[in-house]
């Protein structure tokens, strides 16, 4: 059972601010310091300046990014950038884009769900979670007591009913349209009582599994167990709930760069990987949409598990996983061989850790490793001489995620990026005490 509940959001006006696209940003997690700079010379009331606030070598407990987010905020709702919506809604929020040359159109809405514990299987997470990016969250729900960025959240939905419901404001002329060069955003309110209530009853049979925004879920059930006294509806948390059964979603791969704690040798690593990968040298001079093409090829089958590990121009090579057990001998405690199905586990327990002896579990171990979704900038970071390897990797599918998340099976960091990514700063929720 989830309970989800509408909410009267914090909107900004565009006659104060201008148009929406000159206030929005992408979520924190993907903003560079390049994008932050771009981002608050676009306009004074960018999102930014709430989400990812700059940082100052004379901050102090008292004057940091995240007292001033308070304070600008607060300028905000009081001067009338923001207005508060005079009665709860739910928020239909579409993003209409291409994917791997088909033109898609993902719709889902913005609501408050409970926050509870996972043990109760309700809420389901998919992935592993950092420290530091939770003490980061705290620290801004803490002081500024709202939430400004939606979390990721699937339903599943086969028949499309919450589907149906949502289309039916989309006749409407929306709130808000931004065209990003590569998605268009639309964004309206549904305020029927009626069909709000008929939307929140399904979801008394269903389960919610976070796609992105685990940081800020477990953050939130922290703040509202300390703080369920003074701020009672932070029982409630933003999200933007999609159904997981649309033909609309969309999984990138998240491919893995590596510079190794030990000297490096590409001939013996070639050499000690064919224990448990048939090893093929790829035509020299191939581009990144060749070996996506190649990898794609590789890993149709149902238990079809391939890599490219790539070492420099003209020095990579397809891997095809023997035998998806091979694995289990190496898998951790809290790897259950429900999860040798994956991709991304193979590569962690067989590759890094087994033979790399890079385990990213371990804080001090992530010096050695990034992640990126651009498999260009993956080859340039190699052929840099910065890292020494890289490997591309296949999408995890979206029915071992559900599948996974509902047993309760986390996966490894940076498993999936679901795209596109969500906006910060359509709406706001923020709590009233």
């Amino acid at each position: 059972m989830v309970d989800i509940v509408p909410f009267p959001g914090y909107l900004y006006d565009q006659e104060k601010t201008g148009s929406i696209d000159q206030v929005i940003a992408p979520p924190y997690d993907v903003i560079s310091p390049d994008d932050q700079e771009s981002l608050y010379a676009r306009s004074p009331y960018n999102v930014v300046r709430l989400i990812l606030g700059k940082q100052s070598p004379d901050d102090t407990d008292q004057d940091n990014r995240y007292t001033r987010a308070a304070a600008v905020f607060s300028d905000w709702i009081a001067s009338g950038v923001l207005i508060q919506d005079e009665t709860p809604a739910f928020y239909v929020y579409s993003q209409d884009y291409e994917f791997q040359g088909k033109q898609l159109s993902r719709t889902g809405f913005f609501a408050r769900v409970k926050v509870e514990d996972f043990s109760k299987g309700n809420i389901c997470p998919h992935e592993f979670t950092l420290a530091k990016a939770k003490k980061d969250r705290t620290q801004l729900l803490e002081t500024c007591r709202a939430n400004f960025s939606p979390i990721f959240g699937l339903f599943s939905d086969p028949e499309g009913n919450v589907d149906k419901k949502l289309d039916t404001v989309k006749g409407e002329n929306p709130l808000a349209i931004v065209e990003d060069g590569q998605v268009t955003h639309r964004f309206w309110r549904l305020k029927d009582a009626e069909l709000m209530a008929n939307i929140a009853e399904s979801f008394q049979d269903k389960k919610i599994t976070i796609a992105d925004g685990h940081h800020r879920y477990e953050t939130a059930l922290s703040y509202h167990k300390a703080h369920s006294g003074d701020a009672p509806d932070s029982a409630h948390v933003m999200m933007f709930l999609t159904n997981l059964n649309s033909e609309n979603m969309s999984i990138f791969p998240i491919h893995r760069v590596v510079r190794c704690p030990k000297n490096f040798d590409g001939k013996e690593f070639l050499s000690r990987i064919g224990e448990y990968f048939d090893v093929e040298l790829i035509t020299s001079g191939a581009t990144a949409d060749d070996i996506s093409a190649l990898l794609k090829h590789s890993g149709e089958g149902e238990n079809e598990i391939s890599f490219v590990v790539y070492l420099g121009k003209n020095n990579a090579h397809l891997l095809k996983l023997k035998d998806t057990k091979n694995v289990v001998p190496f898998l951790q405690p809290d790897e259950p061989e429900d999860m040798q199905v994956l991709d991304v586990i193979q590569l962690h327990a067989l590759v890094l850790r087994q033979l790399l002896h890079i385990d990213t579990k371990q804080t001090d171990h992530q010096q050695y490793m990034s992640y990126k979704v651009d498999m260009t900038v993956a080859m340039g970071m190699v052929e840099s001489g910065e890292y020494h390897l890289a490997f591309f990797m296949n999408a995890t599918k979206m029915d071992q995620v559900r599948r996974l998340a509902e047993k309760g099976i986390r996966l490894p960091q940076k498993a999936t990026f679901f795209y596109p990514k969500l906006l910060s700063g359509l709406v706001i929720n923020k709590f009233t005490s």
